[in-house]
């Protein structure tokens, strides 16, 4: 199946290519975390139940009191499952991560938690308010819906197929033994942030001061997105070493998915 295809540029100044996820698709993965939300309010309302009913509270105004609460665990269900789901995931909330899709920001990389907290406080707009998000998401061509768009963020196929794999995961120079320690947060990277570090690794004719210069930031910037602690023993690591760490590693558990 063909999917429209969109290219943006990294922070690291690599081009990166990505199939922009169909709206069905979309639709398919928000009904799956739609359901694991409202299996926490389902499982709310049964403890208020039982409780109202352990402790014969009947009177009006504790059932008006309770009805509250069930509405501001409903909402807070509801956009916090996915606004903290997808800061904490790199943008895969169990529904997108089963259909094979992620939410990235316009430059490729991983959403924060701001990028999050925008994108849903706005899915309010996109899902309630009956035909404004499938309008906007048809009238633009990465399909983004208003949250989407306030946050600067777009939701895209993962590039984990076999093809792909085999295009990203190609041999490049080792210099390390082994794979080293393993590398905390690996689940928050993906194809895409493979392809980063296979270009620098792949690159040759650097002059050695920029080379060393363009691994110190990318290793930077991928260990903020590991979200590796500044105490961490992966920051003390040589850039270079934790890049080639980093290739090994991230292309074996993609490969193993």
């Amino acid at each position: 199946m063909q999917y429209d295809t969109v290219r943006v540029r990294t922070a690291e100044n690599v081009g990166l290519g990505y199939e922009v996820a169909g709206i069905a698709t979309r639709l398919l993965a928000f009904l799956i975390d739609l359901l694991l939300s409202g299996m926490v309010v389902f499982f709310a309302a049964l403890a208020w139940l039982a409780l109202t009913s352990a402790g014969g509270f009947t009177g009006g105004a504790v059932q008006a009191a309770g009805l509250i609460i069930f509405a501001l665990v409903a909402l807070l269900a509801f956009f916090g499952y996915f606004t903290i789901a997808e800061a904490t995931t790199a943008g895969r909330t169990p529904g997108k991560r089963a259909l094979g899709l992620r939410v990235i920001r316009i430059d490729g990389s991983a959403p924060t938690l701001s990028d999050a907290l925008v994108r849903n406080l706005l899915r309010i707009v996109d899902v309630f308010v009956l035909g404004v998000g499938l309008f906007v998401m048809f009238a633009n061509s990465r399909s983004r819906r208003l949250g989407d768009i306030a946050a600067g963020t777009m939701v895209v196929r993962e590039r984990t197929s076999a093809t792909a794999l085999q295009q990203v995961v190609a041999p490049v120079i080792r210099r390390t033994p082994d794979a080293g320690p393993e590398v905390d947060g690996l689940d928050r990277l993906g194809a895409n942030e493979l392809v980063v570090v296979r270009t620098f690794l792949t690159r040759s004719g650097m002059e050695p001061r920029l080379r060393t210069g363009l691994a110190a930031d990318i290793s930077r910037r991928l260990q903020d997105r590991l979200q590796l602690a500044p105490d961490a023993p992966e920051r003390q690591w040589p850039p270079e070493l934790f890049l080639e760490r980093l290739y090994l590693q991230l292309s074996d558990r993609l490969q193993g998915e």
